[in-house]
Formats: C-alpha cells, structure tokens, sequence
C-alpha cells in the first residue's frame, strides 16, 4: 500500500512540474534547448560576439532574449543596437552594431559608391552581431581595411 501511494505522489509531482509555467520578462522567448553562448549579451570586444552552436544535450527550459536582443549588464533584454559600442584598433574601422548583409566590406563586393551589387538585398533580415568593419570607401583585403582603388580588381 504504502508503495503504490509513492508511486501516485510521484505521478502526481511530474504531473504538476511539467504543467508549470516559466514566465519570462520583456523581449525574452522560452527556449526549450537552450545554448550558453557569449553572443547572448551585449560584446565587450569583437572577438567575443560570435555565433553558438546547439547543444547535443538540451538542459532545462530557459528564458533568452529575442530575436536581435541582447542581455544587457543590468539583465535586461535590449536591442542589439541599443548595446554599448566596443573600441575598433584597427586602422579605417569603426564598430556597427547590425552590419548589412550586403555588401560586406570585402573587396570582394567592393563598389565605388559603396551600393550593393546583388538586387533585393534590403529584403533580407538578418541576425545582428557587431563587429568592426572598415568605415566608408575602405574595403578589407587580406584583412586590411584599404581604399576602394587599392582593391584588387581595381589595380590595373
């Protein structure tokens, strides 16, 4: 007897757990698989915002900030281009907080007006992760940041 009462209490407590409902703040989704990742809050350096992989083991349902939002210092959920800008050493760089997909500043897709090449491209949304990317009329060869004459295309 005493042990078919467990066995329902333990039914019972399972029962109850998994109806419980995580509650989670403004700008925060439920994620039933949650990553621990860096680029989850606002980057302090460059190199510290870099896109995560999924776990191969999911842990317990937890709250994450939204869709190009980014947990502040103060825990908030702002938007990743509300967070602090990071310094950029690198000479003709300056921080972006939602670099555009196109064109990217590799000579590759350089431009002399700085436009891009491939039609529609505004109509694409994308993840936001910021970064330092070389400032108007400079384009990244071999990871420099040079102008647009000095890119490879355009030396004759």
């Amino acid at each position: 007897m005493t042990r078919a009462v467990l066995i329902i209490f333990c039914v019972i407590a399972t029962v109850i757990r998994s109806t419980e409902q995580l509650t989670c703040g403004p700008n925060e989704d439920l994620v039933k698989c949650p990553a621990k990742c860096l680029s989850d809050y606002c980057p302090k350096h460059a190199e510290e915002d870099r896109r995560c992989e999924k776990p191969k083991v999911c842990g317990e349902p937890k709250c994450k900030c939204g869709f190009n939002m980014r947990r502040a210092e103060n825990g908030a959920c702002i938007s990743t281009r509300d967070c602090p800008p990071f310094p950029c050493t690198a000479p003709n760089t300056e921080y972006v907080s939602c670099p555009s997909y196109c064109p990217t500043d590799d000579c590759s897709q350089a431009t002399p007006d700085g436009s891009c090449p491939i039609f529609g491209y505004n109509l694409i949304v994308v993840e936001c992760f910021p970064q330092c990317r070389c400032i108007s009329g400079y384009w990244k060869n071999n990871g420099t940041c040079v102008p647009y004459s000095e890119c490879p295309q355009n030396k004759n």
